[in-house]
């Protein structure tokens, strides 16, 4: 069984909630993990985002705390510049989707690291 996690930004949070359309900046992030070979999410949890009411550096605020999170996918907007490298460094993989709920997205996300 292959866990994952995945962090999503969201307004308020959850599996009904929408991808929000801005990384660094998203009130909260909702955390799934979910087993990669069923599809099953297995947990969901909310958590601040502490880039939301930064004065500067949200992104790299953002990106910090999703690795904090031990999540190693990350599913929403295109996230800016900062942000990119720092997921990048911290080794989280990227995944582009907005504009729907998040567990359409995490639906998304896991037939496609599954192919």
């Amino acid at each position: 069984m292959a866990t994952i996690r995945i962090a999503i930004p969201t307004e308020k949070g959850g599996l009904d909630d929408l991808v929000y359309d801005r990384l660094g900046r998203a009130p909260t992030f909702t955390i799934v993990e979910a087993d990669l070979d069923t599809g099953e999410i297995k947990k969901v949890e909310v958590i601040k985002n502490p880039g939301a009411e930064a004065g500067s550096g949200a992104g790299v605020k953002a990106a910090q705390a999703i690795a904090d999170a031990k999540a190693t996918v990350y599913v929403g907007p295109n996230p800016g510049p900062n942000a990119y490298a720092a997921l990048q460094y911290l080794g989280v993989k990227i995944f582009t989707i907005t504009g729907v709920k998040v567990k359409d997205a995490v639906k998304n996300v896991i037939e496609e690291l599954k192919s």
